[in-house]
């Protein structure tokens, strides 16, 4: 369990219990009467590790201490906990889903005589199927306004458009998955080092993207240069993120999708990574940490339910 200190604007006592539940990862936030973070704590407790009501009730409570709550500010949660297999399934909620959408779809949770619901996420149509996301919707309330177009990276990195504050679309990219299976489980990612980053061999991968549409094929080319010694055998698995990453953002901005700035929403590190990726294709962007823009759009959807 790690403990942080908060970077509030405010003081005082608890108003309210904010919780980022993500498939490897558990966030408790602890929120002012102002919005102000006073203190943020985390396990790896996350969605993918526990099994029934019981756990996810043990994991939140073991984060939860007189110095942090009372006991009697209400608790919201967002993200995977809200998932089939998560602590109570909370029903998709649909597009447009702004603040007030998300807050009339909570979905009540029983935890110790407590005021408790989970944020809903959201599902929309997306290119022939109906797409899915929890967490990101709450992160995208949180960036600053007037930002049209978000992209949260990750394990399922998620592109979104919004308008006047509400998210009105999205595609979801499952880059950071098949990045891990194919350099961990496939013949393509054979002998290459994991561990290493070579950031002449992530461009590499995005000219290759840029320039040869064929996806499938290019991602053999990974092992072809590997057998034949035609790359360093350290700038491979950067060439590999590369590639992925750069047929990702590609395809999230054809010809026909609006060129405005995008707003890039997560950790230091793979924020940087996407950042270097749009500016190899001229895309603008800036970067809001993930954290940051959680508790923001969380507090959006406390104040438009009432619950602060």
């Amino acid at each position: 369990m790690a403990i942080d200190s908060g970077h509030g604007h405010g003081s005082g006592a608890t108003a309210l219990i904010g919780v980022d539940w993500g498939s490897t990862h558990l966030r408790v936030h602890a929120f002012d009467a102002r919005g102000g973070v006073i203190a943020t704590r985390q396990s790896a407790r996350g969605m993918a590790t526990l099994s029934g009501a019981e756990d996810f009730a043990a994991a939140l409570d073991e984060l939860l201490s007189v110095d942090l709550d009372d006991g009697n500010a209400p608790i919201l949660l967002a993200g995977m906990v809200g998932a089939r297999s998560g602590w109570q399934e909370a029903p998709y909620a649909s597009l447009p889903a702004d603040a007030a959408v998300l807050a009339a779809a909570l979905q009540p949770l029983r935890f110790k005589h407590r005021r408790a619901a989970i944020v809903p996420g959201v599902s929309g149509p997306s290119d022939g199927f109906d797409d899915v996301m929890r967490g990101e919707e709450t992160q995208a309330l949180g960036v600053p306004p007037g930002t049209r177009r978000v992209v949260a990276p990750g394990t399922h990195s998620k592109w979104l458009r919004l308008e006047a504050g509400a998210v009105v679309g999205f595609s979801t990219y499952p880059t950071g998955e098949l990045y891990s299976l194919l350099l961990e489980r496939s013949l393509l990612g054979r002998g290459l080092p994991a561990g290493a980053w070579s950031e002449r061999g992530f461009l590499n991968g995005l000219d290759t993207a840029r320039e040869r549409p064929d996806w499938l094929h290019q991602l053999f080319g990974v092992r072809a240069r590997n057998v034949r010694n035609a790359a360093p055998v350290e700038e491979l698995p950067a060439f590999l993120s590369g590639l992925l990453v750069g047929y990702e953002c590609l395809g999230a901005n054809t010809a026909s999708a609006p060129q405005i700035e995008v707003a890039i929403v997560g950790g230091a590190q793979l924020a940087a990574t996407y950042a270097l990726a749009l500016r190899r294709f001229g895309i603008a962007h800036y970067i809001i940490e993930g954290d940051t823009a959680f508790c923001h759009g969380l507090w959006r959807v406390a104040q438009a339910a009432g619950y602060v």
